[in-house]
């Protein structure tokens, strides 16, 4: 039995080893990163800091983590994350005076449970579904609108 070309051996062992790849989660330090970046911002959303970027990352935590929902990655309501809650009832306040005041306790809250599952997510997620989740973002921030997952049949 012959065996193949040495390249074709070593492509084909560089595509199965980046498949194993994308079903492991992301590396720890690099999730805790996020989540920090995450964690950071609501507090500064809390604290009332007049900037754009602490708001534009907590929504988009709010995205991502109903993607991840939707690809069966941490349970999140419906209820709990619209797509018009995502923009949190602040965001139109903000954008018209620039301060993003998250004054009520229980939107506070309600942020502050996303994130946390956002968090988790990251922990367990593995890269192929937070790739997927961080392109359905880019094109929902293209203008596509939010469409669930189709449900699998089972």
């Amino acid at each position: 039995m012959t065996r193949p070309p040495l390249s074709k051996r070593s492509a084909r062992a560089g595509r199965a080893r980046l498949e194993k790849k994308r079903l492991l989660p992301i590396p720890r330090a690099v999730a805790d990163e996020l989540a920090l970046h995450a964690h950071l911002s609501l507090e500064a959303i809390g604290a009332d800091v007049d900037e754009i970027p602490p708001a534009q990352a907590v929504s988009e935590v709010v995205l991502l983590a109903r993607y991840l929902s939707d690809a069966r990655r941490g349970v999140l309501p419906d209820e709990t994350c619209s797509p018009q809650t995502a923009r949190w009832r602040g965001c139109d306040c903000g954008r018209d005076t620039g301060r993003w005041d998250v004054s009520s306790q229980a939107i506070f809250a309600l942020l502050a449970a996303i994130v946390w599952l956002y968090d988790r997510q990251l922990q367990t997620a593995p890269l192929a579904a937070l790739t997927t989740t961080s392109d359905r973002l880019d094109r929902y921030k293209a203008g596509e609108a939010y469409q669930p997952l189709q449900k699998r049949r089972a």
